[in-house]
């Protein structure tokens, strides 16, 4: 059963009425790639201090990935490597400064991260997938910045189930590039723009592969594209 009392502290309410839960079930269930896109998701002044905590205060480290090595390398091998082993490139969220560890928006940020373990959301993604599902973990934030990339890949690994990411870059463009890619098993795809407040989940075992195109150096300028995001697992 869904709790909406207590999902409405961070969900917007027209999203908890089961109208609305039917019919993002409904659309991820019929999509070819199992996903579904949820436009102003979170309520205004939770997707704001969210927003305000990642652009002002999170500390963000440069990460850099290739495909022959699992897990993080130095930037240095990254650059060394052709450019066809290179995975990805972005900015992961490493920490919180100690003049905003106490803030509003700090606090917020660690709340909602908590919040994707407790029962409630757990309901509410089980509800607008049809799948039953198991724990949640690795949720984080990451920024993307001019000439950041995230090449194709699948999620399918460690149990993972349900993918989500949720958008905070307020006025994003979709000249600044960043858009998701979500490739279909015929080869199509469904392109997702990170669109301000707005939530995609999608089934990891349905799409061969996703990947984020780049940000482009020429327009995005210093804008950088935020999220939060993380996984669901299998049940059992």
């Amino acid at each position: 059963m869904i709790d909406r009392q207590r999902l409405a502290a961070w969900i917007q309410p027209r999203h908890l009425d089961d109208q609305a839960l039917e019919a993002y079930r409904s659309a991820f269930t019929s999509h070819p790639a199992r996903l579904v896109i949820i436009r102003d998701f979170l309520a205004p002044d939770v997707a704001d201090r969210l927003g305000r905590f990642l652009a002002n205060e999170a500390e963000f480290k440069p990460e850099f990935g290739l495909y022959s090595i699992e897990g993080a390398v130095k930037e240095e091998d990254w650059l060394r490597a052709d450019d066809r082993d290179r995975f990805f490139r972005l900015g992961k969220v490493v920490g919180t400064p100690p003049r905003f560890q106490t803030s509003p928006n700090a606090l917020t940020y660690l709340q909602f991260r908590m919040a994707f373990q407790r029962p409630e959301f757990k309901a509410f993604f089980e509800s607008i997938s049809g799948m039953p599902l198991g724990w949640s973990d690795d949720f984080g934030a990451h920024a993307m910045a001019a000439g950041d990339f995230l090449r194709p890949h699948s999620d399918d690994n460690k149990d993972r189930q349900l993918a989500l990411v949720i958008y905070l870059t307020p006025g994003w463009k979709r000249e600044f590039g960043g858009v998701l890619r979500v490739v279909h098993d015929d080869e199509r795809f469904t392109d997702v723009e990170p669109e301000y407040n707005s939530l995609i989940a999608f089934d990891v075992l349905a799409s061969p592969a996703h990947l984020v195109l780049p940000i482009q150096p020429g327009t995005a300028g210093s804008t950088r594209r935020l999220s939060i995001g993380g996984w669901y697992h299998k049940l059992g």
